[in-house]
């Protein structure tokens, strides 16, 4: 907190906080959509739309105490204390108990800005330290006035704001993009792989057109009968890596982000200063609870080097040319078909190597690669492309905040650091 910096209580910047009541809001199974605190996170703006549930128009128009508006902040104060989000406009939900929303006054801040220093690491530690519950975390109302929101003149604050949400935008731009790749692969593998439609001879669907088939017991379905393609383990093909596995707790490092990624079950972690992998390969989460709606298990695809932790399997084809097809084999396997134990469940070695899977020609899997590996690339590009802006915007926020960077100039927003005068970064605007 810089001392140079006037400091509000965030309640002094508000016209109102919306706090609807604390008890369940009746659902149907049909109606106007109700966000729930699932769907406010941090990798996005706006709400997520994920289970959502539905209420009535009599409960849309009695129940709630008040509504939110455009431009609102809405933020999560139990489970996960701290999460915001923007309400766009036109607003086409309501929301649930355990969030309150935020009306900022806008002869006081700008709405924009609110929101970036709200999800600033300062405010972020601040509602930590502050939340109460140790099965249920919880921000009291009441603690509000403690978020202390650091004041800039109307112009700083529309700049930083507006820089914040560029940049935001254009991180979830590049996620919507990926998404979109991932599909476009494992649209090609269900096509060629699940449903056998890959080419044949004559550059026909396979199956569609008559191609041979024969009933495999040990898949329990018909698989193609061709020269080339077999039933046989997952062990025949993949190597697996798990005795290099090192928990984070075994190391000493220093409290600080390194620079390379440090991988769990299901994501990133942390970043560390140390590796052990170096190179392409596949993480399947050890923990048999641990799998998608689906129930397929949660596969990773990473690369460079990276540190993980004895929570993954770590997995690379024998032929490095296969990584695309065995990430998506890997998400086609049914958790329940290899986890064992009956109070914590575990994907152990011997279950998910020998699992049996089919295994295509060597010529249709080059092929599959010449199309799948492309896209894996562009996806590896932007996801390196996003680690470096929100690391950017990550890195100006608390600068900007506390004045160690300014902002000058009304054509265009120019950055400029406190402490090396001579330097100037700036944003064009077209």
């Amino acid at each position: 907190m810089s001392k140079e910096v006037e400091y509000i209580p965030i309640t002094d910047l508000l016209t109102d906080i919306i706090d609807n009541r604390g008890k369940s809001v009746p659902t149907v199974e049909r109606g106007f959509p109700l966000i729930a605190t699932n769907c406010i996170k941090h990798s996005s703006i706006y709400p997520t739309f994920d289970k959502v549930r539905y209420v009535s128009e009599n409960t849309l128009k009695t129940w709630f105490r008040a509504h939110i508006k455009p431009n609102d902040i809405l933020f999560v104060n139990k489970g996960t204390p701290g999460r915001v989000c923007l309400v766009p406009n036109p607003v086409t939900f309501c929301a649930a108990q355990d969030m309150m929303a935020f009306r900022s006054d806008p002869e006081k801040i700008n709405y924009k800005y609110l929101f970036a220093v709200l999800r600033s690491n300062e405010i972020q530690k601040k509602i930590e330290n502050n939340h109460v519950g140790l099965v249920i975390p919880h921000f009291r109302k009441q603690e509000l006035s403690s978020l202390l929101i650091p004041i800039k003149s109307k112009q700083e604050q529309k700049a930083i704001g507006e820089l914040y949400i560029l940049l935001s935008e254009k991180i979830e731009l590049n996620n919507r993009i990926n998404a979109e790749l991932e599909a476009m692969a494992k649209t090609l593998y269900d096509y060629w792989f699940l449903q056998f439609d890959f080419p044949d001879k004559n550059g026909k669907p396979y199956k569609t057109s008559g191609g041979k088939m024969v009933w495999n017991e040990a898949l329990k379905r018909e698989v193609p009968d061709l020269e080339g393609w077999s039933v046989a383990s997952l062990s025949n093909a993949v190597n697996i890596y798990d005795s290099k596995r090192i928990p984070l707790s075994n190391m000493e490092r220093e409290n600080k982000k390194g620079k390379y990624p440090y991988y769990g079950a299901t994501s990133v972690m942390d970043y560390i200063d140390d590796y052990i992998f170096d190179g392409e390969y596949i993480l399947l989460a050890e923990d048999g609870s641990v799998m998608d709606e689906k129930g397929l298990p949660i596969v990773q695809f990473i690369w460079g080097k990276t540190w993980v932790n004895n929570h993954a399997h770590v997995l690379q084809p024998k032929i490095q040319s296969n990584n695309e097809f065995l990430f998506h084999l890997l998400k086609s396997i049914s958790v329940v078909q290899i986890m064992t134990g009956s109070i914590q469940k575990k994907i152990n070695q011997e279950n998910l190597m020998n699992v049996k899977v089919i295994y295509p020609a060597n010529e249709t899997l080059d092929r599959f690669s010449k199309f799948a590996t492309p896209i894996r690339k562009q996806l590896m590009t932007i996801y390196e492309e996003n680690n470096k802006l929100t690391e950017l915007r990550d890195w100006l926020l608390p600068m900007l905040m506390n004045g160690q960077v300014k902002v000058m100039g009304e054509k265009e927003t120019e950055l400029s650091m406190a402490a090396e005068p001579a330097a100037t970064y700036k944003k064009s605007r077209t």
